[in-house]
């Protein structure tokens, strides 16, 4: 089925920054990226119409397949990679910006946030998916893309302030090595939580901002046989995620150890997720 069949008009907020996505996509063409088919009098474009997004997908059947966040992971990182050898930064990672293709291809979308890379803080970004004040830097869209990971495996928004370990995400429900591979991609978050400063020191090997978007596709490419989750039958062109709401709040080395075991055995439920990502405040002594 050729994607020309489907158009989708998007109106941007203004022409120049209908201009601006019309450069970057036409620039980007090519497999993984959304096609621009056109533009419209004023601020619009016209792209290649997908069936529907991942925030689609999750809101429906709800977390996904380990194999199918795997090969989530390994197409949304090639499609990154593209992105970053156009010298791009794409900003905007996130479950409502990948598409599901008519044809079983995903396509990365959503350009309004895209800037040139060079450290320079984001001009914008969806609330709560980067640290305030995120340099445009491939490592920022890396970091996104394993927050989104964990969204489609667990249901779970995390913070993207806080340090989160293998551990940790085993306790949300990822699998143990899908929550390896995600820990190391998220090795970049501290470089954009101090927007680049030179005190903050590299991740050792390949983690963090080592890790480019490359490496994490061959990454999830080894040993992956799953694919490419199935299209929803209604769209509903919003982002309804996070499916449930976490508090940003890393749970104790204590405690992880103790249920490391049984997470891996069993991915809890949502609640018990829920309950496994809250710590209560130690209460304040008055004299």
């Amino acid at each position: 089925m050729a994607d020309d069949v489907y158009l989708f008009s998007k109106r941007c907020a203004s022409a120049n920054r209908s201009a601006r996505e019309a450069g970057h996509l036409q620039d980007l063409h090519g497999p993984g990226i959304v096609a621009l088919k056109g533009r419209t009098d004023g601020n619009g474009l016209v792209l290649a119409g997908a069936a529907c997004s991942l925030a689609d997908v999750l809101l429906e059947r709800g977390p996904l397949p380990d194999e199918q966040v795997r090969a989530v992971g390994a197409a949304a990182a090639a499609a990154l990679a593209r992105v970053h050898e156009g010298g791009l930064v794409h900003g905007d990672v996130k479950p409502a910006n990948l598409l599901l293709s008519h044809d079983g291809e995903l396509w990365l979308a959503d350009f309004d946030a895209a800037s040139p890379a060079g450290g320079q803080p984001l001009e914008r970004f969806s609330p709560g998916r980067l640290p305030p004040g995120a340099p445009a830097l491939p490592a920022a869209d890396i970091v996104a893309l394993a927050l989104t990971l964990v969204e489609l495996s667990t249901g779970a928004l995390l913070d993207a302030c806080v340090a989160w370990q293998a551990a940790d995400l085993r306790r949300l429900g990822c699998s143990p090595a899908l929550s390896a591979e995600i820990a190391l991609m998220l090795g970049g978050a501290g470089l954009l939580r101090t927007a680049g400063s030179p005190s903050d020191p590299d991740p050792p090997g390949d983690a963090g901002p080592n890790l480019t978007a490359h490496r994490v596709a061959r990454m999830f490419e080894q040993g992956t046989t799953g694919a490419l989750p199935l299209p929803v039958a209604a769209t509903l062109g919003s982002d309804p995620t996070p499916t449930v709401e976490f508090m940003p709040v890393r749970p104790s080395q204590d405690a992880a150890a103790a249920t490391d075991d049984a997470a891996a055995e069993q991915p809890s439920r949502w609640w018990r997720r829920l309950a496994a990502s809250w710590r209560p405040t130690a209460p304040t002594r008055h004299r």
